[in-house]
């Protein structure tokens, strides 16, 4: 039930739908008939959704607020945008510590959906080829593990399913790898795309070029490259748009940060 719902949910959901997937704990109101349901990715993305999510809004918001330590970057399916989430989240304002003496600060933000535009990318290809010297090339398994915050470890369990699930592509000069674009999530013939430059090479060109070597690969391969960011991610907006994706929807998006006093 929980997945027949989220598969009808039209934004983006495919972090979701790849947490049910890896087993992620899934979290409903009720055990019989549940008319809401929540699951958090590893990556620490989180997803509320459902046909009753308004029926059981003060127990959602209980869950939501009431949990351990940790960040989460919260959305809500949109058709329940009105419920009134900033109140009930309480918007830049810690909770009222729990029996642990826990509480949580939840921040406001938007999350921008895009949709790829192919004439566009082709227009533009020839013009974001990598910098001289850096030469792209196929992730390989030896790559799963390139350390940094968006690279495939954070995505995938191992590196045989990342590379069955789309791989990436890495810019590389002198066997120092500076740029990788990956398949972050899978959903069908959709493949969501995560980038991340080595601190040292970055705002020298290789975001742009990395990615759209990913883009070409997804689309040679017969499917549709599918991008998400915050909308404050100004980089990833702008590196979108010059890829040819084009803006669609923006929905709000909650970063729940939950503390410890013993911590």
């Amino acid at each position: 039930m929980a997945r027949r719902a989220l598969d009808a949910v039209p934004t983006n959901t495919m972090f979701a739908v790849a947490a049910l997937d890896r087993g992620a704990p899934l979290w409903t109101d009720r055990d019989v008939d549940p008319g809401a349901f929540h699951v958090v990715h590893p990556y620490g993305m989180s997803f509320v959704w459902g046909p009753a999510v308004d029926e059981a809004f003060p127990l959602v918001v209980a869950h939501l607020t009431g949990r351990s330590t940790g960040e989460e970057w919260l959305q809500a399916e949109p058709r329940w945008d009105g419920l009134g989430w900033d109140d009930a989240l309480r918007v830049g304002a810690a909770t009222e510590a729990d029996a642990a003496g826990r509480t949580a600060t939840t921040t406001r933000h938007v999350r921008v959906n895009f949709a790829f535009d192919v004439e566009a990318f082709a227009a533009r290809r020839a013009t974001l080829a990598p910098p001289a010297g850096w030469v792209a090339r196929r992730a390989t398994a030896d790559d799963f593990a390139w350390p940094g915050s968006v690279v495939p470890s954070g995505f995938w369990p191992d590196a045989a399913s990342f590379l069955a699930h789309g791989g990436g592509v890495v810019l590389e000069r002198d066997g120092v790898v500076g740029a990788m674009a990956f398949a972050s999530y899978r959903s069908g013939e959709r493949l969501e795309i995560g980038i991340e430059t080595a601190e040292s090479w970055r705002r020298r060109g290789l975001a742009v070029a990395v990615a759209a070597a990913m883009v070409e690969v997804a689309v040679d391969a017969g499917l549709t490259p599918v991008w998400s960011c915050r909308e404050e991610n100004v980089g990833s907006y702008r590196l979108a748009c010059s890829l040819g994706f084009v803006p669609t929807t923006r929905t709000p998006y909650y970063r729940v940060s939950a503390s410890d006093p013993r911590d």
